[in-house]
Parts: structure tokens; sequence; C-alpha cells
């Protein structure tokens, strides 16, 4: 299964470390939280609602461990998203910083999810979110895709600046890294180019993902610099890539390998 595919490779680096502003755990402390706190969970689906990605990605390794279908929220989204993905979802149960939530006394339907990893919901920009169903084979599939032409490895660091809420920053960021051995950092004020920037900067990022908005305004500041940011690899997706977008970045990062990618959700 999805967790045994993932602990093997953790195992390999079992001393590299996953952090954000306040936290720092490594990958064997990682596995071990996992397994601890997913003996307590008893039903088959859960909503993951935190403040922190890192409590996220601690979560859901709970759930995978465990077997249980986590549905991944953000409360950057604010509550009336949240709220409509918990709906379109039928949750009735969430982890949070409090731990297992009860969140309504309706029974949940009688679903066969016992290949289903994740319900991840798609955007919404042209009506409700729709929850897609991701099997463990289907994530396996893609990380396994994934790791052959994404020229990562233990020597690097990735710096998180998207909600793991995103497939592509779950599956193509997080568990990517996890499989080759990255440090990884999470950053907790988000969407901030500037704050970006000088955390790179300042802890020796080597690799950042992020949509063309995003690496558009860090690559002006970048050029703007008197130390220009140097990264091994930028991985691009979530929105469409412009020319204009492409030459500042090209311009900015003359000796980085970029990669614009592109998946549904589904």
């Amino acid at each position: 299964m999805l967790y045994d595919f993932l602990k093997d490779k953790m195992l390999q680096h079992p001393n590299q470390v996953i952090s954000n502003d306040t936290e720092s755990i490594t990958y064997s402390e990682l596995i071990k939280y996992a397994e601890s706190f997913g003996k307590t969970l008893t039903k088959d689906k859960y909503g993951l609602l935190f403040n922190s990605d890192l409590d996220t990605a601690k979560a859901l390794l709970a759930c995978l461990y465990m077997n249980k279908t986590a549905v991944l929220l953000s409360k950057k989204y604010g509550e009336f998203h949240t709220q409509r993905i918990i709906d379109t979802a039928k949750l009735s149960y969430l982890i949070t910083e409090e731990g297992v939530k009860c969140i309504s006394d309706e029974q949940d339907e009688c679903e066969d999810l016992s290949d289903v990893a994740l319900i991840m919901c798609t955007s919404g920009t042209t009506g409700i979110p729709k929850g897609a169903m991701i099997t463990y084979d289907n994530l396996i599939t893609n990380l396994n895709d994934i790791s052959k032409y994404f020229n990562i490895n233990c020597s690097d660091h990735i710096l998180i600046a998207r909600p793991l809420y995103h497939c592509a920053v779950l599956t193509g960021e997080f568990l990517i890294s996890l499989c080759k051995g990255l440090r990884i950092s999470f950053m907790t004020e988000g969407f901030v180019p500037a704050k970006i920037l000088k955390r790179a900067k300042e802890t020796g990022v080597t690799t950042l993902c992020g949509t063309p908005t995003l690496l558009y305004h860090l690559s002006r500041m970048s050029l703007k610099s008197k130390e220009p940011l140097v990264l091994k690899n930028i991985a691009v997706s979530g929105e469409c890539m412009t020319q204009t977008v492409a030459q500042v970045m090209r311009k900015t990062f003359s000796n980085t390998d970029i990669y614009n990618v592109y998946g549904l959700t589904e």
C-alpha cells in the first residue's frame, strides 16, 4: 500500500528534517507519530483542517497508515469554501489541532472507500467543488512518474509555499519530496513573494514550486536584488504559463531547470 511505499523511501533518510516556522520533525519521528496517532483512527473518512500544513502532513500520514480516506481542507480559503467541501464530501469527522472532532450526528453513507486514499476537491471555478477520489495506486503511479523527470535528491531543500489542499502541492511537492529524501520547509505565511524570497535565500532553498503569478513576482524581485536567488529546480503549475512570465523567469533563473507541469485533480 501507499504508506509502506512512502515509509520504505523515508527510512532511507531517517534524519532528514521537515519544518515550519515553529516546529521541526525528522522523517523517522514523522513515521512514529503517524503510526501512533493512526491507531486511534476508527472511522473510514476524515477531513483534515489545520492552521499548519506541517500538522496536515502529520495527520495525512496517520490516515495513510490506517488506510483511512483523507479529505484535505484549508483555512486559507475561508469558512464558506471549507463548509462547501465538508458538505460535498459528506464529512462527519474532522482532525484538527484539538484532535478528532465529530461535526455531524448523521451516519456516513455506505461507501466503498477501501482503495481511496484521498478525496481531493476541484477548484470549483465554474461551480461547487467536486470531490475526486484518488486511489492508493493512483498516487504510487503518479509518484513513480514524477520521480523519473524531477531532478531532486536528498541534498535538496524544498520550500512549500502553497497549501497541501492542492493536488499539485500534495503529490508534486510534498509526497515526492518524501520519496526523494529532501529537506522540506513549509512557508506558514503563504503568498507573500518578498517573504518567500527572503526565506529561500536565508535557508538555502534549492527547489521551489508555484504558480506563474507567484514565480513572476519572485523573478522580478530577484532581478532587482543585490543578491539574486539561485535555485536548482523550479516547477510551475496551477495556471497557464504566458510567454511574458516564461521570459522573465528564464532571464532571472538562467541556470535553473524549469519544469512547466500540468495535471488535473482527477
